[in-house]
């Protein structure tokens, strides 16, 4: 017995060694710590059990207090953390309420990236797809102004159309409304960040539920509409065309590994344009490969792009070390087939992790101006849900950055070059007045490099 039990212990240790970020097999492997607890009552409601609700909470705690990159866990005191939370969790009312409280302790790590998704939302993302109203808003001058409508909506059907105001909602002040909506989200990453997943929170909900608004439009008229939640898809998109004014552009949507060879193919399609322009508005993030691969394609000399921060100090690795997933130091090969031609990247509040790191990376080795507003604040990497039981998923950030120039975009958010804010007249209007100062910009810079070439003789 005493073989047996040192043979297994022996296995589980050269496990950790293999895979000490538990890469191959993250959903089944990964195991909480152990803790003592006392009896438990059953829930209220039918759900999970009392003991399956421990074991999820023990799952979720212990996860993040083992692996998280930073080893003190952004200021938080854990523990204390974990006995606030834990009793309410064990009695939630019920199974939506119960997984909303182990992700709003997440949330005290001030963390955006550090989740816990419902078994509901798991089933969402795995499908790509949300549940929503299908609408987007903004501050602008501490009023909710309608800042994008999905064209699949009940909300575009219903007559709303960006610039419109929310003056009210389910019959409540729309702006006290969302105040006290915003006050109970969970603790993010920035402000900015906070107010997106305020905004998620409203949008979100079941299938085919209803909220009721009153909107105005630009000419002062008001309406009311319930709309209905459907399924709207968060697939991956990207697309590439020459404008107008002979400048190339391209969009992304997410930095997925489909969309973003769709991007670098449409960018062998432009490469003649004399300058460039990259649309990452509304971009929350992806692949940190996807994202490199990209920026690969700007750069025709080998550069380095920062570093990477992990708990150990040690790259993130497999089989003894002799595969190394992410460096420490982070670098793009140079690329004799590189767009050389002067680059304008467009940010706004609303662009995140992926899409962060890529304008930061351009901005800090001095390739692209940035042009917006401020981005969401939001660069911290994990590696892959981890499987909660329940059936929910864990992400926890087991990755930090800082790039070349030292700064860390985590909490601050990638500063543009250039702010261009987001005002009333321009979303009534429909007018991309950031599209227009980036041809403008582009339009400075072909013309300085032109004033710099020498003379042909």
């Amino acid at each position: 017995m005493k073989i047996i039990v040192a043979l297994a212990a022996g296995l589980l240790a050269a496990c950790s060694a293999i895979d000490p970020y538990n890469m191959l097999g993250r959903r089944n492997s990964m195991q909480p710590t152990r803790v003592a607890t006392v009896p438990v009552p059953e829930p209220a409601t039918p759900g999970l059990k009392a003991g399956d609700r421990a074991l999820a909470f023990d799952f979720v705690w212990s996860t993040i207090d083992q692996r998280y990159y930073d080893p003190k866990l952004h200021g938080a005191d854990w523990r204390a953390v974990r006995e606030r939370y834990r009793p309410l969790a064990l009695n939630a009312p019920d199974d939506d309420a119960f997984w909303d409280l182990l992700d709003r302790m997440t949330g005290e790590l001030r963390d955006a990236h550090t989740r816990v998704e419902s078994p509901k939302r798991a089933a969402q993302i795995e499908n790509s797809e949300s549940i929503s109203l299908g609408f987007s808003f903004i501050v602008l001058d501490g009023k909710l102004v309608v800042s994008g409508v999905n064209f699949e909506s009940d909300a575009y059907w219903a007559g709303v159309r960006s610039g419109m105001r929310i003056v009210a909602i389910g019959g409540e002040s729309a702006d006290a409304a969302f105040e006290k909506l915003k006050a109970g989200t969970r603790q993010d990453s920035t402000d900015r960040s906070r107010h997106l997943r305020a905004v998620r929170r409203l949008s979100g909900g079941d299938l085919d539920s209803t909220a009721a608004f009153t909107f105005e439009r630009p000419d002062g008229t008001r309406f009311d509409a319930t709309l209905k939640r459907r399924r709207l898809s968060t697939a991956a998109s990207s697309g590439f065309r020459v404008l107008p004014s002979g400048y190339g552009y391209l969009r992304l949507t997410q930095w997925t590994f489909g969309a973003t060879n769709r991007m670098i193919e449409g960018l062998a399609e432009i490469k003649a344009t004399p300058g460039l322009i990259i649309d990452l508005r509304g971009n929350p993030g992806g692949s940190l490969q996807s994202v490199k691969s990209a920026l690969s394609q700007f750069y025709p000399k080998r550069t380095d792009l920062g570093r990477t921060l992990t708990r150990t100090g040690q790259p993130v690795s497999f089989l003894f070390g002799a595969v190394e997933v992410i460096s420490l130091k982070v670098s793009v090969p140079g690329n004799p087939d590189a767009y050389t031609g002067p680059v304008v990247v467009l940010v706004n509040e609303s662009s995140g992790s992926g899409s962060e790191y890529f304008a930061a990376a351009l901005q800090a080795t001095h390739r692209a101006t940035i042009l917006g507003q401020q981005t969401c604040g939001c660069l911290l990497g994990f590696l892959g849900y981890a499987s909660v039981p329940g059936g929910a998923e864990l992400a926890y950030s087991e990755i930090g950055f800082e790039m070349a120039d030292g700064k860390r975009i985590e909490g601050e958010g990638v500063v543009p070059d250039k702010t261009v804010p987001v005002v009333l007249s321009d979303l009534q209007l429909n007018r991309d007045r950031a599209l227009e100062e980036a041809q403008g910009v582009l339009a400075s810079k072909v013309a300085e490099a032109k004033a710099a070439a020498p003379a042909k003789p």
